[in-house]
């Protein structure tokens, strides 16, 4: 998907001096401040934190660059920013930027941050040219007119109204770069890490800087391999390759569940991916709600989780940012009920479906597969449509035209997630849904500046989207990632490991 990673770069921890050991096999080990990480890669250019693709990049680049803002744990906190507040009518935004955030990189004079990065920085994301992945969701800033007052402060003008250009617009992705910044093999960036070396689709190299406002991070030294296949991951976390499995199926988990040699880390829902299929509304036979209806009670969302994820997850409702601010939970939970399912499809006339599959999350096509015999018990034959993973989002027409299809999502809060994948401004609106009302609704929510009464718009929209929308979403997937013991305080910022507070220990 034309997704990226949330990135969130937070102060380190003071460094520990930490000494070298011994290898299992009683040579020379890596360092204890060394941490190999393996990962889901792609093969790419350069760290351009606009075009990035793989996680191990993901990874590296939220080490190298912060951003105005973050999300950690569901909740915007200051980064880069010291502050960022909206005028009465929310169309323009004053940042403030703190005076200790550091630019720096391989042959470059360490200096400030300034006000004219930022506005460069931003001018950069909302440019489709230059930002295919980012621009939609900077579409109502008027990058042209952005003001830099002086060396720490800027407006942000908008084109509209928006209450949540924080939460949903640079929450989501606010790179700070240098200002007319264009060499993206020799990143320059405010992080607590700067770039050592990179091989595309092979290995990347981070040394930590010693001038970090947070100070030099414990772990002195990041080396991320691509490992693409989740197993062979798990085989060199094991055979002591590397120190950090990333991203792993829940059927890995349980496997070494009881491997006293193996830590699991578990996400919290936040951190979660949310799993589903999408129903295009303009298209038959979904265009009728009853159909739509008829798919959603013949989903059993509770055997879908034990099955696909076993039990590594958490039963969905249909809706995005279970566990975070602004989540419709008043909405009664989706009971499965094939027999109702059964009598609205007899009624439209539906007896067969198709679904376009592809592993794009771990678990999508085991769930699709499900979902035939699911179908079946109301009286529906359905087909799994297989397609590669890597060309599944290769033609968009295809993937905003197709009836039915495998989808998920980053866990965001209520917001951010509407704004971005539904109604007619909806830059991914891959279902379709966008009446007038939800659009007029939507675009309330967004220019209410309560908290209270934008909370309670948003939530309309969610129940709007509950009961007629063409999305399912029957689960929510833990992330899995697996550890030597001696790895303490890893973190997560919207699934990406991080590790700029955390420490090593080897025996």
């Amino acid at each position: 998907m034309r997704r990226r990673a949330f990135t969130m770069l937070a102060p380190a921890l003071t460094a520990l001096a930490l000494s070298g050991c011994s290898g299992r096999d009683g040579t020379l080990g890596p360092s204890q401040s060394t941490l190999r990480v393996g990962a889901l890669g792609a093969s790419t250019d350069n760290l351009n934190p606009l075009m990035a693709n793989g996680q191990a990049d993901y990874i590296a680049i939220r080490h190298l660059y912060e951003t105005l803002v973050e999300l950690r744990d569901g909740v915007v906190t200051p980064v880069v920013a010291q502050s960022v507040t909206p005028n009465e009518g929310a169309t323009r935004w004053t940042i403030v930027l703190r005076d200790d955030a550091i630019l720096a990189g391989a042959g470059t004079t360490a200096r400030p941050v300034r006000a004219a990065d930022a506005a460069y920085s931003l001018s950069l994301l909302s440019d489709p040219s230059r930002s295919p992945g980012y621009a939609s969701f900077y579409q109502d800033m008027d990058a042209a007119s952005i003001e830099v007052v002086d060396d720490r402060t800027l407006v942000v003008p908008l084109t509209r109204p928006r209450a949540d250009f924080l939460s949903t617009v640079l929450a989501f992705a606010s790179f700070i770069v240098p200002e007319g910044f264009e060499d993206w093999t020799a990143p320059v960036g405010s992080g607590p890490y700067e770039l050592e070396a990179y091989e595309p689709g092979s290995r990347i190299v981070l040394k930590a800087r010693q001038d970090h406002r947070g100070g030099t991070p414990a772990i002195t030294r990041l080396e991320i391999s691509v490992i693409n296949d989740p197993q062979t991951r798990m085989n060199a976390l094991k055979s002591g390759e590397i120190d950090v499995a990333t991203r792993l199926d829940p059927v890995i988990v349980k496997a070494e569940e009881a491997n006293p040699d193996i830590i699991i880390h578990r996400g919290s829902t936040a951190d979660a991916q949310v799993l589903g299929f999408e129903m295009n509304v303009k298209a038959p036979p979904f265009d009728d709600p009853s159909v739509r209806e008829a798919v959603k009670l013949a989903i059993d969302r509770q055997e879908m989780v034990s099955t696909v994820l076993f039990g590594e997850g958490q039963v969905g409702n249909d809706l995005v940012g279970l566990g975070l601010e602004g989540y419709a939970s008043d909405i009664p939970q989706r009971e499965h009920d094939p027999s109702r399912a059964r009598e609205l499809f007899a009624q439209a006339g539906v007896t067969q479906i198709s679904i376009r599959a592809a592993e794009i999350a771990p678990g999508l096509t085991s769930a699709a597969k499900l979902l035939v015999d699911q179908l079946a018990a109301a009286g529906v034959t359905a087909t799994v449509e297989p397609v590669e993973a890597d060309a599944f989002f290769a033609d968009m027409e295809v993937v905003l035209s197709t009836p039915m299809q495998v989808a998920y999502y980053l866990n965001r809060d209520a917001g951010a997630y509407l704004g971005s994948f539904s109604g007619s401004t909806g830059f991914f609106n891959i279902s379709g849904y966008a009446p007038a009302e939800f659009d007029e609704l939507l675009a309330r929510a967004q220019s209410t500046l309560d908290a209270e009464a934008r909370a309670e718009l948003f939530g309309q929209a969610q129940r709007k989207i509950w009961e007629e929308g063409g999305t399912v979403l029957w689960g929510y997937q833990t992330v899995l990632d697996a550890s030597i013991p001696g790895l303490k305080d890893m973190g997560l910022a919207q699934g990406i490991p991080v590790f700029d507070r955390a420490s090593l220990s080897r025996s």
